[in-house]
């Protein structure tokens, strides 16, 4: 029970987002991508019969970590529908937008490295511009490794293209619920995973008994690697004449 009450703990946090396509993404050229190892690829979390959610969660992280790439996340519960969009250059370049359908409420961050820029629908300032950029990893939350370690830790079955393909990717199935979600009935998870570990796609949809609604969850990557961002119109709009090396900017005030 502790640990189903962490993981929808988890879950409540992210309650937050337009279709996939919120933020701005643009695509100019490939960005250099370091080459994956041995050790980052698949197979030691994926075996021909088995998943360890651990070890592929650990995989997916060493898969996107200085990468570029646009994902898109989709959570809905019983208090309605989030959608996020993310489009990531590298650790400190990337642009945000998170939307609760049916609630008015959109939050949009953009941060190129030298500021951070936020526009937050809920805050009493709901414009503000900061010399304080944060790292990806703080704007993303749930961290979608954990929710593919918290979703696969359960029987799945893996399904290849053809055997012994090292390049190809794996689709992976589930049909039980793992214990920190029980009860649930129709439990149904896919996951496409690429040779290198990396999730690609992650869908998951159950009854949970114990909150008598329907929970549905999705992410999604892309241009993985190919993904360069410039300022977004809805920055320029706002901040016509600032530049990322002036003094903060409000309109709190």
């Amino acid at each position: 029970m502790a640990g189903r009450a962490a993981v929808l703990l988890v879950l409540l946090l992210f309650a937050g987002c337009g279709a996939f396509g919120g933020a701005e993404r643009q695509t100019v050229t490939p960005v250099p991508v370091p080459e994956g190892s041995q050790d980052d690829r698949v197979e030691p979390a994926v075996t021909e019969d088995a998943v360890d959610a651990r070890r592929l969660a650990a995989a997916h992280r060493r898969a996107t970590r200085n990468r570029s790439y646009v994902l898109g996340m989709r959570l809905s519960l019983e208090w309605g529908t989030q959608i996020v969009s993310l489009v990531v250059e590298d650790r400190y370049h990337y642009q945000y937008r998170t939307e609760i359908l049916d609630q008015n409420y959109t939050k949009r961050v953009y941060n190129n490295g030298n500021r951070r820029y936020v526009y937050d629908k809920r805050a009493q300032g709901a414009w503000t511009a900061t010399r304080r950029p944060t790292p990806v990893s703080g704007v993303l939350d749930p961290d979608p490794a954990r929710l593919i370690e918290a979703y696969l830790a359960t029987d799945v079955s893996v399904e290849r293209p053809r055997d012994n393909c090292d390049t190809c990717r794996v689709t992976l199935t589930a049909t039980e619920p793992p214990a920190a979600f029980e009860p649930a009935d129709n439990y149904s998870v896919q996951a496409i995973v690429r040779p290198d570990g990396l999730v690609q796609s992650l869908t998951v949809s159950y009854w949970d008994r114990s909150r008598n609604s329907l929970v549905s969850y999705e992410i999604r990557y892309s241009a993985v690697g190919e993904t360069t961002l410039s300022r977004p119109t809805w920055v320029t709009q706002r901040w016509a004449n600032a530049t990322d090396s002036g003094p903060e900017l409000s309109d709190s005030h």
